[in-house]
């Protein structure tokens, strides 16, 4: 199994690694050591000004985004080179059987599992990597009404929402319209009574594991049909 891990806005690949070493522990001793976490960083370093409310003066050293959202047209400037850069990374570590993503990494694994779906990628997304088998949102968002066409029919990847009760970063109803945009959506919603943050509890991280191996199961029984059907 090859995972890829998609960070926060002022996160970076290693930083968001570091947060979530218990889910990878738990990860590895399910699904056994062959399994590989990729954790990429984001192609857009962050300087002081891209990040309001900040108590320091000094310049981010680690802070990273996969693209920064205009304020006046809510276009999301920079997503062209995050695509272009997944595309070649797909292409160099994949493939990947599925995406987990948190915040802004968590609305990128919700497009990313749309564009595979699509044959109409964007310019610059060349790779041929197939469709992901699930994806992982955690306080994941939809993007603004200008990128609606990612939406529109709904991703029909399995998507596993996760909302934190006390979020107050990314507003539940922004969650909610990412819901509402992936078929069986509000089947796959899970709320934990946390904040804005991955929750690594024994339970959450169990209704991960119980997921990813869900997909895996039903997208190993998909196969061997085809491979049936084929010889019929």
């Amino acid at each position: 199994m090859n995972l890829l891990f998609l960070h926060g806005y002022t996160q970076s690949g290693p930083n968001f690694s570091a947060k979530t070493k218990a889910v990878q522990k738990s990860l590895l001793k399910t699904f056994g050591a062959s399994t590989t976490l990729h954790f990429p960083t984001a192609p857009h370093r962050l300087s002081l000004s891209d990040i309001p409310g900040t108590p320091t003066t000094e310049e981010p050293t680690d802070a990273y985004a996969w693209w920064r959202r205009s304020d006046t047209t809510g276009e999301y400037i920079g997503l062209s080179k995050t695509l272009e850069f997944l595309s070649q990374y797909l292409d160099t570590h994949g493939p990947f059987t599925g995406v987990i993503g948190f915040s802004q990494g968590a609305a990128l694994a919700g497009i990313l599992a749309s564009i595979l779906e699509r044959g109409d990628r964007p310019e610059g997304f060349t790779t041929g990597h197939r469709e992901m088998k699930f994806a992982v949102c955690y306080s994941g968002f939809r993007a603004p009404e200008r990128y609606e066409g990612w939406y529109e029919p709904k991703i029909k990847t399995k998507v596993l929402n996760v909302i934190g009760s006390l979020d107050t970063v990314v507003d539940e109803e922004r969650t909610m319209a990412l819901v509402r945009a992936c078929e069986g959506g509000e089947e796959r919603l899970v709320f934990h009574p946390g904040g804005h943050y991955l929750p690594a509890t024994k339970s959450m991280v169990g209704v991960l594991v119980g997921f990813i191996r869900s997909c895996c199961e039903e997208g190993k029984k998909e196969e061997e049909e085809m491979d049936v059907a084929s010889v019929l």
